[in-house]
């Protein structure tokens, strides 16, 4: 009778473990060594589905390339709508990945996960009241552009996808201006969900250290207070405990201070501005957590510090169920009635002045000089050693803007508009031609750079700020400042913001010059202005004296005196934007 049960518990050992091994991934079946394409990662999603009632694969949208945005929803009670996890009472955690295709380290941690949740039921309880939703890849044109030599800096795996799309976008520049097709069926997916915590899994480049994983999060005054406070006073304590209790090594993302030698402290004032996932979550009062990987570890150490990582945030969602939704909703109760007439900081730099001592796992290294580069060269040894550095964990805000009570903009500017409804902006609209009292600005010294960055020549610019009548007509969007994206809209509007449409190039047409005059029109007409107003040549003299250029050109100083008739565009350089700054009646529709 014995042998006989140890004969059957052999066998149904064995007939579990042949179960088991065929949910493996490719990542596990490769030795940990390569990753799957998007048509096998795709294929592992639809098993999962239909092995499970807690899932369900779908698509959030096409690439250029026509390849779909694959999406899984994880939820135990088989809630696979907004509406239906909203009405659940869950939280909602969005794991993100592959949003730089060379960096799959996410995917396959979410691969493994998604199994450990509904197949094997191993990790079950971390569904008791979180709704799960998995991207696993969202590059997914430029994942498909596979090579195994695409990461130059990166140990593992074998091969995989390029950094950007298939239209050369890097979508990690993208989420506020949304260029990308990808970008902009994320942002409707989003804004069905409305996450409530999300990860968006990265693997770093950068300095050789202990550490497996590093992490970072807007915790600066740009993020509503109770959010701010739910990540510095729950979030990273918890984060900190668990992961070394897994024994993993983790610590917040950096950057050297003064490269390339690290003794020279480290900059953990990372400020994410809205281009970024982690500042764009910022702007829609969310936590959105970047994690990074480290480069240099091999494959299977990475994944695996990105997989516990995910267990972990799994484990915070459940156990600070409440306080997470409570800081939300805080969050965007406080941006809906406290924001309009405040001054929002739109930027931030570095406090150099203010450093603290810390720790910190590094490995031996030492700094010599380079005939081939002519510079510095960090030779890394594979030797651990522990150090006391410092850190720069402080800002101070660099821009800001007063938040009026509304923001207009005439109907001509379209695309403007329907590009603030995709970020889940409600724009009403004027019903009848009215004339307004607005605040808005006029720009000066713009000058643009030679080279273009994502695509677009970004301008750079003096502003100043300017207060006049204008005429809107029937049709103009207003945007009321009463709503819980009023960080997003401040980010789009106010052109000292770092990924304003004005930032972006997006109202480039604004500093062009349409009229001309010519020179024998001018040669007289400047004369005869001179004569009737004497002053104007002193004037003139001084513009000369101060700009060597201008002495130079002809029809620069042509153009000097060109600008001061009534022949000159009122409109160049000024911002089409109005600000409306107090409470006003308007006859609106949405």
């Amino acid at each position: 009778m014995i042998r006989c049960i140890f004969i059957f518990l052999i066998f149904a050992s064995s007939i579990y473990a042949q179960k088991n091994s065929d949910w493996e991934t490719y990542y596990e079946k490769s030795n940990y060594l390569e990753t799957p394409r998007h048509a096998e990662t795709v294929a592992y999603c639809q098993r999962l589905d239909a092995a499970s009632e807690w899932i369900e694969y779908s698509s959030f949208g096409k690439s250029p390339q026509g390849r779909d945005l694959p999406l899984v929803i994880v939820d135990r009670n088989g809630n696979f709508t907004p509406e239906a996890v909203k009405q659940s009472g869950n939280a909602v955690v969005l794991f993100q990945s592959c949003i730089h295709a060379g960096e799959p380290d996410g995917k396959d941690a979410s691969l493994m996960l998604m199994r450990e949740l509904a197949i094997s039921k191993k990790l079950s309880h971390l569904l008791e009241q979180a709704t799960v939703l998995f991207i696993p890849i969202f590059n997914v044109d430029g994942h498909e552009n596979f090579s195994a030599f695409n990461r130059i800096n990166q140990n593992g795996p074998k091969e995989t996808g390029f950094r950007v799309t298939a239209q050369r976008l890097n979508l990690n520049r993208d989420f506020l201006k949304a260029e990308s097709p990808e970008m902009q069926a994320w942002l409707k997916f989003f804004n069905q969900w409305l996450p409530d915590f999300m990860v968006d899994n990265h693997v770093t480049n950068g300095a050789d250290h202990q550490y497996a994983l590093t992490y970072g999060i807007e915790y600066r005054h740009n993020l509503a207070e109770p959010l701010r406070r739910w990540t510095l006073d729950v979030m990273e304590p918890f984060l900190d405990k668990r992961m070394k209790e897994s024994g993993q090594k983790m610590m917040r993302y950096f950057s050297i201070n003064r490269r390339p030698d690290i003794k020279d402290g480290l900059n953990l004032n990372q400020y994410y501005s809205p281009r970024f996932s982690t500042g764009y979550g910022a702007a829609q009062n969310r936590a959105f957590l970047l994690v990074e990987t480290h480069m240099l570890k091999d494959y299977k150490t990475r994944v695996t510090a990105n997989y516990h990582l995910m267990i972990h945030i799994l484990e915070l969602v459940n156990k600070e169920h409440a306080s997470l939704l409570n800081a939300n909703r805080l969050s965007d109760k406080i941006t809906v009635e406290q924001f309009s007439g405040n001054i929002y900081p739109l930027n931030f730099q570095q406090n150099t002045q203010d450093t603290l001592w810390r720790p910190f796992l590094g490995v031996e290294y030492e700094v010599v000089d380079s005939d081939i580069s002519g510079g510095k060269w960090v030779q890394y040894s594979d030797k651990p050693k522990a150090m006391q550095l410092p850190f720069f964990e402080y800002s101070i805000v660099s821009d800001s803007a007063k938040i009026p009570y509304a923001y207009l903009i005439p109907p001509q500017w379209q695309f403007h508009i329907n590009k603030i409804a995709e970020h889940g902006v409600t724009v009403n609209f004027l019903r009848s031609d009215t004339t307004l009292a607005v605040e808005s600005y006029r720009f000066q010294n713009v000058q643009w750079p030679q080279k273009p960055f994502e695509g677009r020549f970004l301008p750079s610019f003096q502003q100043d700020t300017v207060q006049e009548k204008r005429f809107y007509p029937a049709g103009t969007a207003v945007i009321l400042m009463n709503q819980r994206t009023n960080r997003v809209i401040a980010h789009l509007l106010e052109p000292n913001a770092p990924d304003s449409f004005l930032r972006w190039g997006y109202w480039n047409n604004i500093f062009e010059r349409k009229e001309y005059t010519e020179d024998y029109t001018m040669e007289k007409m400047a004369r005869q202005m001179i004569a009737e107003n004497p002053g104007l040549k002193a004037e003139f003299e001084q513009a000369l004296a101060n700009n060597p250029g201008m002495a130079e050109n002809r029809w620069a100083r042509l153009y000097f005196f060109y600008a001061r008739t009534q022949y000159w565009e009122t409109d160049i350089n000024l911002y089409p934007v109005g600000k409306l700054i107090t409470k006003t009646d308007l006859p609106l529709s949405k």
